[in-house]
């Protein structure tokens, strides 16, 4: 009624404009105002016609969007979970096709069945049937053809025709042994540097020395085929489980099969429960590790280490954590998180949305113990149970270390021979020097014996000489008394008979 009443006074204050103005205008400058009038009035009718089916499509549009963004929502949750959930259900997606592309990603490009065609001064040709590259399912082929079919998940690869592997790419072979489950790699050959690369062939000889073990397996012709990897395989949690297990409140990782893990470890099932303080050595060390992973996401044994001891919380009220720093770097410049634990590289930043994380109270989670004590002293968490959470091993670091200090043991070894061959040499010298020294002893012996002898007949005849020496100083001496006795009464009786004769003679005595 509005716009009709506006309409009416509108055409009333036109007509009126006009019989006003007629005169000065004249007929055909009337009758064309009136036609300009009546065709604006007419768009008019016909714009808000298409406005209000314009409103009619807008809003079916916008209610149509709000579906099909909640149908996004729903299909990004059933596909990839709730990711703002700290602990979302792994049964509200396809798990294993995450697993699967996690591990894709995670491990690199595989090239799997890999025919030895010869091995010669230290150098290996393989022959590559296929090409096995990392490819994500929910991304397009960048390469495929318009219009071209997409391959089935299942189907084979085709006969490659570049195989991905250039000139001085690192690698790293295992040998391939024949599983129940197929071709499957159970020894690690080492380190390789591709040489040579044609077509399906390449060459590959190791970046160093290889342990005894490896040079032996390589030698013995037992593994036909071995696999190319071209990133080491990583360690993980949930790899060693149980197939089909799932996490529990006894095993956040899932139930540890012993059996599969004693096969895959090549370990005695029997050190699962042993002392190792009671074993030799090398089977202690064998009994502690298959005992870190049956003991892996579950209750703690006696005397573990504090840094492998994560703790079960319950949330005691709702509290948020900031996870994403507001600086940004790449890992390389500094690590993957700053002082306080946030990200800090986009690759493991959740964004705006997911920056913060929020927890409910009644909320369960693992964290690390320092995380537990920081959010025990504030009163938003209580301890449920601690947990033992194996130390990941860095297969990587972890074999170059094994063979660096074999190649070190090696060296030593043959260093230790060389000292012991010159301390043999050295003994020998000192046996003959001793059988000489003995023989010298002997004759010494014979020596000091004799020299008795002699010593005691000298020693005899210096007594009979020194007696006989007494008795002649003796007799020498009673006959210098006598000597001297005649000499006194020679003497004497000379001075008698000069002064006889000077008194015969008249001379006078001196």
């Amino acid at each position: 009624m509005i716009v009709w009443l506006v309409v009416v006074l509108t055409l009333g204050l036109f007509i009126w404009m006009m019989v006003k103005s007629v005169k000065e205008w004249g007929a055909l400058h009337a009758v064309l105002m009136s036609l300009l009038f009546i065709q604006i009035w007419c768009l008019m009718f016909f714009t808000a016609g298409v406005s209000s089916r314009r409103n009619g499509y807008m809003k079916a549009y916008e209610t149509l969007n709000k579906k099909v963004a909640q149908r996004q929502r729903e299909l990004d949750q059933v596909s990839y979970g709730d990711k703002l959930n700290p602990n979302p259900d792994m049964d509200s997606y396809v798990p294993v096709t995450n697993e699967l592309n996690r591990l894709n990603v995670e491990r690199g490009r595989v090239w799997r069945g890999a025919r030895v065609a010869g091995l010669a001064q230290g150098e290996a040709t393989l022959q590559l049937g296929m090409v096995a590259p990392v490819v994500d399912p929910n991304q397009p082929d960048p390469n495929a053809q318009p219009g071209a079919a997409t391959p089935a998940p299942n189907a084979p690869a085709a006969p490659a025709t570049e195989i991905g592997l250039a000139a001085q790419t690192i690698v790293h072979v295992f040998g391939e042994s024949a599983e129940p489950r197929g071709l499957l790699p159970t020894i690690y050959l080492g380190e390789f540097v591709v040489t040579d690369a044609n077509g399906g062939n390449i060459k590959i000889k190791p970046t160093g020395t290889l342990t005894p073990e490896q040079i032996a397996a390589i030698g013995s012709g037992q593994f036909q085929t071995w696999s190319i990897y071209e990133l080491m395989p990583l360690d993980s949690h949930d790899a060693f489980a149980a197939e089909g297990s799932k996490p529990d409140e006894n095993s956040i990782f899932g139930r540890m099969d012993i059996n599969e893990l004693a096969t895959l470890l090549k370990i005695d099932p029997a050190l699962a429960t042993a002392e190792p303080t009671g074993l030799r050595i090398q089977e202690a060390i064998k009994a502690r590790v298959l005992q870190s992973y049956l003991n892996d996401g579950s209750r703690p044994p006696e005397g573990t280490p504090p840094e492998q001891v994560y703790v079960r919380v319950e949330f005691l009220k709702d509290y948020t954590i900031e996870v994403d720093a507001q600086e940004q770097r790449n890992a390389t410049e500094g690590g993957f998180y700053d002082l306080s634990g946030r990200s800090v590289d986009a690759r493991l930043k959740r964004g705006e949305e997911g920056a913060k994380v929020s927890f409910k109270q009644g909320d369960r989670i693992v964290f690390d113990s320092t995380t537990a004590n920081d959010l025990g002293k504030q009163d938003v968490i209580k301890v449920v149970s601690p947990v033992f959470v194996r130390q990941l091993n860095d297969y990587e670091y972890a074999f170059r270390e094994v063979r660096r200090q074999i190649t070190a043991a090696l060296q030593d070894a043959v260093l230790i021979q060389r000292e012991l061959a010159e301390m043999q040499k050295s003994q020998g010298i000192a046996d003959n020097q001793l059988r000489l020294g003995q023989e010298e002893r002997s004759k010494l012996d014979k020596d000091f014996a004799q020299y008795k002898k002699e010593l005691d007949v000298i020693s005899s005849e210096a007594s009979r000489l020194q007696e006989e020496s007494q008795t002649t100083r003796s007799e020498i001496s009673a006959t210098f008394k006598q000597i001297q006795a005649l000499r006194d009464q020679i003497v004497a009786r000379q001075r008698a008979l000069s002064e006889a004769i000077n008194a015969v003679s008249g001379t006078p005595n001196p």
